[in-house]
């Protein structure tokens, strides 16, 4: 698959403030350390490591690399235990209103349910092997394009996970894994604290084997859903990037709509 033009055609009908970020899991410390891409040197949360990919690193990162237990249990790097799995964490902090609550809470977070040694993470037209999951950070308007470029082939989804907590590691790295399909996130609050995200920013995962037909849904649903000065923007932009795409004007949904 061209990773590369997939990406130049998405960045050029997206109004993307950010890189596109590419998540591999790798299973074993053998295939960690013949990796060859730096390793992080410092102890970050995971959230902060899809930001750090977001503005163009790349890096592999492992335990030793992880601040937030939470994100390093969602992505299946350590353990879950019965204080998390009962509740009790989450409980005490006053997020729910009954431990019963809280318990139902934390088994409807999705977690990895096996083992992953580390990860390799970085913009997602660096990866020239297929990463596993696809990670955008980016405003309503995108996320909407790309939910629409989903339907566009596969209908409208039904299965959103989506919470509140734990919103990048878990509701766009694990949900997408796991469930082997989109998933969108309003964040969450420890997320938006430490990566000082924008208060319009979104979250939108899915797995990389999903790539292709957002790519043509959003190909596709240009004319029928963008207004004629986006589509400017969009052909320009697309122009200096020495790229050729069917822009209609004048053509759309909702202008000169007609109700039957």
């Amino acid at each position: 698959m061209d990773i590369k033009n997939i990406c130049k055609n998405l960045y050029g009908t997206l109004n993307l403030e950010r890189k596109m970020v590419g998540v591999k899991f790798i299973f074993t410390k053998d295939h960690f350390e013949k990796l060859d891409i730096p390793k992080l040197n410092s102890k970050v949360t995971y959230c902060y490591m899809v930001k750090m990919a977001s503005n163009g690193r790349e890096f592999k990162a492992n335990e030793e690399n992880f601040k937030c237990l939470a994100s390093a249990r969602a992505l299946g790097i350590i353990s879950s235990n019965n204080y998390i799995d009962s509740g009790q964490h989450y409980g005490k902090h006053g997020l729910y209103d009954s431990l019963a609550t809280a318990k139902k809470v934390q088994k409807d977070i999705t977690f990895i349910n096996h083992s992953i040694y580390g990860i390799e993470i970085k913009p997602l037209e660096n990866f020239v092997e297929e990463p596993d999951v696809v990670i955008i950070i980016t405003n309503p308007y995108n996320v909407m394009r790309i939910v629409q470029a989903y339907t566009y082939k596969y209908g409208v989804h039904k299965n959103i996970t989506l919470g509140g907590n734990q919103g990048i590691c878990s509701e766009c790295t694990a949900v997408p894994y796991e469930n082997n399909d989109i998933n969108i996130s309003t964040l969450c609050s420890g997320t938006r604290f430490f990566c000082k995200w924008d208060e319009s920013d979104m979250g939108i995962g899915f797995p990389f084997n999903k790539i292709k037909d957002i790519e043509n849904g959003i190909l596709k649903t240009l004319n029928p859903t963008e207004q004629n000065h986006k589509k400017k923007e969009i052909e320009l932009k697309c122009k200096s990037m020495r790229k050729n795409i069917d822009i209609k004007y004048n053509e759309n949904y909702f202008v000169n709509y007609k109700q039957y």
